[in-house]
């Protein structure tokens, strides 16, 4: 069965190339994040996401039907033509390529949604802090000899 598959080389850089372009897709995606995020918020960034696990479940399938070739690798590389097995090395290539760079742009957008994060949590700490003097000052106690009590004490 092994040797069928291996002689459709068709097949199996067709897949390659699938795998390749929903791959460029993944990193196009990616690399849209940050202004995404920028220009819609984090709303504009879930919906990324989504789009980007659709993509991510695409690679997923062809993966299982890669996994033909890729159990017997070594044997499908030595029955494999000279120049397709250039071509499939090269495609194998470029996918490792865009890996490399999905992951790059994945740690840059998750540096700008901490970064985010943390501008958050430092306004709404500093909006907690103004609301508590705010409060304050807005609702002096009297003292029971009829003075105002001075919080700050």
């Amino acid at each position: 069965m092994m040797q069928s598959k291996v002689r459709d080389t068709d097949e199996l850089l067709e897949l390659l190339e699938r795998e390749g372009a929903a791959y460029q897709l993944l990193l196009t995606l990616s690399q849209r994040q940050t202004s995404v995020f920028e220009q819609y918020g984090a709303k504009g960034l879930m919906d990324l996401i989504a789009q980007k696990q659709d993509v991510i479940g695409r690679i997923s399938e062809l993966d299982r039907s890669l996994q033909q070739y890729i159990a017997h690798w070594d044997e499908v590389g030595r029955a494999l033509p000279a120049p397709m097995r250039v071509a499939v090395s090269a495609a194998a290539d470029e996918i490792a390529g865009l890996i490399r760079r999905i992951i790059q742009s994945e740690k840059k957008a998750e540096q700008l949604v901490v970064a985010a994060r943390d501008r958050l949590s430092g306004q709404a700490r500093s909006v907690s802090g103004g609301l508590k003097a705010e409060r304050a000052y807005q609702r002096p106690q009297l003292a029971p000899t009829g003075g105002i009590l001075d919080r700050e004490e």
